[in-house]
């Protein structure tokens, strides 16, 4: 049986985050400044369901989460890590409850972190200049989570803005349900409330802010609009970095997934099953923010706040 302290480095670390959609684990090599990721994956828990309105983490989603979480942990323990880190964001911050959660958690011999928003772009943009081409010069970033979106600025001197937003594909699946084949007044309604939301809450932070032409695109929804776009069900990290979706792809991808059934996204290459009602929600949101703004083209990547955290 092999010895999980044969391979124990100092280097070699974990980060589970806890997101509103799904658990993430990231195993990697820190050497030096550079992530070398030995395992990465997923799981869907939703912990984020009904939190929104309710103010309350749903007791099922707590204890689905928490026994993800336990595997997770059990599997970075098996691989030899020097350290286990459990971070959690919006749903967590936002419920009430949140105790709960950190109480199930600590049960499986886990400490969790409920970082605010702010740390969590931080993060983001810490992960995300960890890849080469992107360590220095302008650059704008939108991570679209389940329950937030963090929206960052920076040029080659300074980070000119950095926000956190109640922008999310769980939020807002809830705030406007769709029928299982969306109508085109659903999609209207969800469009007009995100140009609302762009122009209320989005448009003033930015002011004049100079953005360059590509939008860095991190979180899962990026990652899924290439693979769909390509038609292939797994992409390595390099192959998703080395991605470009210009807006009219984009514009064509959301119209594609939107004039879909349920069945038909659940069907799809490249798209979990699971997150076949959400992807609708992940793809109107960069696109409506790329209209905005005017990006011409968007960059997926799989650097975020969990490259960031193991950074940290």
């Amino acid at each position: 049986m092999d010895d999980p302290l044969k391979n124990q480095t100092e280097n070699r670390r974990a980060i589970i985050d806890i997101g509103s959609n799904s658990v993430k684990l990231l195993i990697a090599e820190v050497v030096e400044g550079a992530v070398m990721p030995l395992v990465h994956e997923g799981e869907q828990t939703r912990l984020g369901r009904g939190v929104f309105e309710s103010g309350q983490l749903a007791p099922e989603a707590i204890t689905d989460t928490a026994r993800v979480v336990a595997a997770f942990g059990e599997k970075a323990k098996a691989a030899g890590v020097a350290s286990v880190r459990v971070l959690a964001t919006s749903a967590a911050r936002e419920a009430a409850n949140a105790d709960e959660l950190s109480a199930a958690i600590s049960e499986v011999g886990l400490d969790l972190e409920i970082i605010d928003g702010l740390t969590e772009a931080e993060l983001v943009l810490r992960g995300v200049r960890s890849l080469p081409d992107l360590a220095e010069g302008p650059l704008a970033i939108i991570d679209v989570g389940g329950g937030s979106t963090e929206l960052l600025v920076a040029d080659d001197s300074a980070l000119r803005l950095q926000h956190s937003f109640a922008l999310g594909t769980v939020r807002w699946l809830e705030l406007f349900p769709v029928s299982d084949a969306p109508t085109d007044a659903e999609r209207g309604k969800l469009a007009q409330a995100l140009d609302d939301f762009l122009d209320e809450q989005v448009t003033p932070k930015l002011g004049g802010l100079p953005l360059p032409n590509t939008l860095v695109g991190a979180g899962g929804t990026p990652v899924f609009l290439a693979r769909i776009f390509l038609e292939r069900d797994d992409l390595s990290a390099d192959e998703v970095e080395a991605v470009r979706l210009s807006l009219p792809e984009v514009q064509s991808l959301c119209d594609r997934l939107w004039k879909m059934s349920l069945a038909e996204r659940r069907a799809l290459p490249g798209l979990p099953a699971n997150r076949a009602d959400v992807i609708l929600f992940g793809a109107a949101i960069y696109e409506a923010v790329m209209m905005r703004c005017g990006f011409g083209e968007l960059r997926p990547t799989l650097r975020g706040v969990r490259y960031g955290a193991l950074l940290g």
